[in-house]
C-alpha cells in the first residue's frame, strides 16, 4: 500500500514515520559535519579510530533515514516496521559512541595531551570545548533511533493483532 492507498491513519504514521528519518538523516549529517573537523587535529592522540567510527555510523544513519523515510511512500509501511531491529541495533552503536566519547570527554581533565602548539592553549581548550559539545550529537542520534525502534516494534504488533481481530492496520 502506497501512501494514495493509505487510510487517514496510516497516513499520519507515514508523515510521522518521515519526520524521524529526516531527524535520523539530519543527526547523521552532523555527525559527520561537526567531528570531521576533529580528525586532524587529534590526530596524534589516538582518537582516529573513534572518530572514524563517528564517521561510518553518520554514514548509516543517512542511509537508513533516506532509505526508510521514502519507503513508504513508495511500496509499504511494513519493510520500515520489519527494519526496527536495524534501528535498535543503529541505537546499541550511537549508545556504544556517546560512551566512548564521554569517556575520552573525561579524559581531557586527567590526562596531559600535546598539542600542535604548546604555547597556544586556548587553542588546545577550545578543541576540547568543542569535544564537549559534540557529544551531545551522539545523545540526539541514541534517541531519535530509539523512538524509530519502538515505533516500528509497536505499529508491527497492532498490525498483527488487528490482523487476528479483523480492524483497520497500521501497517
Amino acid at each position: 500500500m502506497a501512501w494514495r492507498d493509505a487510510t487517514v491513519g496510516q497516513s499520519i504514521v507515514m508523515v510521522a514515520n518521515g519526520a524521524i528519518r529526516a531527524a535520523q538523516v539530519v543527526t547523521g549529517v552532523l555527525t559527520i559535519f561537526l567531528y570531521a573537523t576533529e580528525k586532524g587535529y587529534w590526530q596524534d592522540h589516538g582518537l582516529p579510530d573513534a572518530l572514524t567510527f563517528e564517521f561510518v555510523l553518520g554514514s548509516f544513519a543517512i542511509v537508513t533515514g533516506l532509505a526508510l523515510g521514502v519507503m513508504p511512500f513508495k511500496l509499504s509501511y511494513r519493510p520500515v516496521a520489519l527494519a526496527c531491529p536495524w534501528d535498535l541495533a543503529m541505537f546499541f552503536m550511537y549508545s556504544a559512541a556517546f560512551g566512548t566519547m564521554r569517556s575520552i570527554n573525561s579524559k581531557f581533565t586527567t590526562e596531559w595531551f600535546r598539542h600542535e602548539q604548546q604555547t597556544n592553549d586556548g587553542l588546545f581548550s577550545t578543541r576540547k570545548l568543542a569535544m564537549y559539545s559534540k557529544v551531545w550529537v551522539d545523545l540526539a542520534g541514541m534517541l531519535v533511533f530509539l523512538v524509530s525502534s519502538i515505533m516500528g516494534a509497536v505499529l508491527l504488533w497492532v498490525g498483527r493483532r488487528n490482523k487476528i481481530t479483523g480492524g483497520h492496520s497500521a501497517v
